[in-house]
Order: C-alpha cells, then structure tokens, then sequence
C-alpha cells in the first residue's frame, strides 16, 4: 500500500510540474504494517450472484438471445430500477412479448446478466 501511495504521489506531482502547477510533497500518510489497525475488507463478491425482479418488456430478440427490460429495483444485486438487456435462452423468450409485465430471476456471473426464467404477471 505504501508503495502504491508513493507512486501516486509521484505521479501527481509530474501531472501539475507538466501543467505549470506548483507542486509539493504529498504526506506520505500510510501507516506502518506494524502499527496498521486490521481492518476487515468488505467481501468480495461472490463468482455468481442470483436475484428476482419484475418489470415490462421493451424489446425481444430471440436470434440474438436477448430480452430488454425496464425493471424496478433488484436489491439481491445491489441495482436501482432501470431500463437494461439481458441474455436469455430463446426458449425462455417465446413465452413473452413487448410490453408484458413480467417476473424474472436471473443470474449475473463474469459481469453478464442472464434471465434463467421468466413468466408474464
């Protein structure tokens, strides 16, 4: 951690020298290993992580396997309401059309979301 503080203070430095800004010295404010509090980190996120929500259909692309939903928050992820596109099996989309209102869970995994099922309300 120091050594990434000591290189970001470098490189703050060289940023304002190249714009004709005066520079000084960060305080190196990293403590010691040995004197450092052990502070618990939050936990990282889960290689897989799985929710519900509801919403309307906006757009079905069953070639590209492909289902765009304007949803209300989804809390099990951490997401506020919001317009978005997600994967999903082309089967699962033959059962819905634009403008359904919907349940939906879904799986998000590698940063791609995915609807593992969906039924019309």
């Amino acid at each position: 951690m120091k050594r990434f503080l000591t290189l970001t203070a470098f490189a703050s430095t060289a940023l304002l020298a190249a714009c004709g800004q005066p520079t000084e010295p960060a305080p190196d404010t990293a403590a010691p290993a040995e004197d450092a509090a052990m502070v618990p980190m939050a936990p990282t996120p889960a290689a897989q992580t799985t929710g519900h929500g509801t919403g309307v259909v906006t757009a079905v692309d069953p070639a590209a396997g492909t289902v765009t939903l304007d949803h209300g928050p989804i809390p099990e992820v951490g997401w506020p309401a919001m317009t978005m596109g997600f994967k999903a099996d082309p089967a699962l989309l033959a059962t819905v059309k634009t403008g359904d209102r919907v349940r939906f869970d879904l799986v998000i995994k590698g940063g791609t979301s995915e609807i593992t099922a969906i039924r019309p309300e």
